[in-house]
């Protein structure tokens, strides 16, 4: 009589238990987003999108409010010049006409920055995440507004560089925006350099490459695509994000 063996199964291992994402304050995310952007990301994934908004824009508009008279010569300069333009093209556009306009535009820019920064930051959101979907990304519409928000913390930077630049700088050598500009475009005059090379160059600008570099990683952290998708999304994402500047430059040519 022969004996049967029995094969006895060992235990099924445990599943691996995914990563405790540690709980930070606002505060150490604003800090971090600087130089651990992934782990932000995957802290705010799930939260809310308004404090990061509402920071940024707000944040942004004192800033603006309280250092405007410093960069008026960058205003005056940007609006005089594009002034002219219109004039030259539009003969029954008349200097008061752009007088009017002038009030107008600089209570916008002075007041309405704040209005401004929410809308971008919802537009650049919803386009991040549609052109994500074109390389995989997983991402949900809620992360990709969040992520589009904590993306633009460098702009409050930025607004930072530009009220001490503008304390300090000449006003003569104030000419526009490329003045300002932490990028090969502040090396250019407005008034002889070619509006289309220009408005490329500004999109070289520090501020716009690392909102660029942020919202890649944003993608790859909440989207869980792969590196080199990230990087191909990053590319895509600022040559979209070039295109207005570059029609506009060429309308005006």
């Amino acid at each position: 009589m022969s004996e049967s063996t029995s094969t006895i199964a060992p235990p099924a291992s445990p599943a691996p238990t995914p990563p405790r994402v540690q709980p930070s304050s606002f505060w150490e995310d604003v800090i971090d987003i600087f130089y651990k952007p992934a782990a932000v990301f995957r802290r705010r994934e799930n939260r809310s999108v308004w404090p990061p908004m509402l920071f940024v824009a707000i944040a942004i508009a004192i800033i603006t409010v309280a250092t405007f008279n410093t960069l008026q010569p960058v205003f005056d300069a940007e609006f005089t010049r594009n002034a002219g333009k219109a004039m030259a093209k539009s003969p029954q556009v008349t200097q008061e006409m752009m007088d009017k306009g002038r009030d107008i535009a600089e209570t916008f820019a002075k007041y309405g920055v704040g209005v401004i920064m929410l809308f971008s930051m919802f537009v650049l959101g919803v386009v991040a995440w549609l052109v994500g979907k074109l390389f995989g990304s997983r991402q949900t519409f809620h992360a990709g507004l969040v992520v589009a928000a904590w993306s633009y913390m460098p702009r409050v930077l930025g607004s930072v560089l530009g009220a001490i630049q503008g304390l300090l700088m000449d006003p003569q050598n104030l000419t526009g925006m490329q003045a300002i500009s932490p990028g090969p475009a502040r090396f250019l005059d407005p008034d002889t350099a070619n509006p289309l090379l220009l408005q490329l160059l500004l999109r070289f600008d520090l501020m716009t490459v690392w909102v660029t570099v942020l919202l890649a990683v944003g993608l790859y952290t909440t989207g869980k695509v792969s590196k080199p998708r990230a990087v191909a999304f990053g590319i895509v994402i600022w040559i979209i994000g070039s295109l207005p500047a570059l029609r506009t430059a060429y309308m005006a040519m």
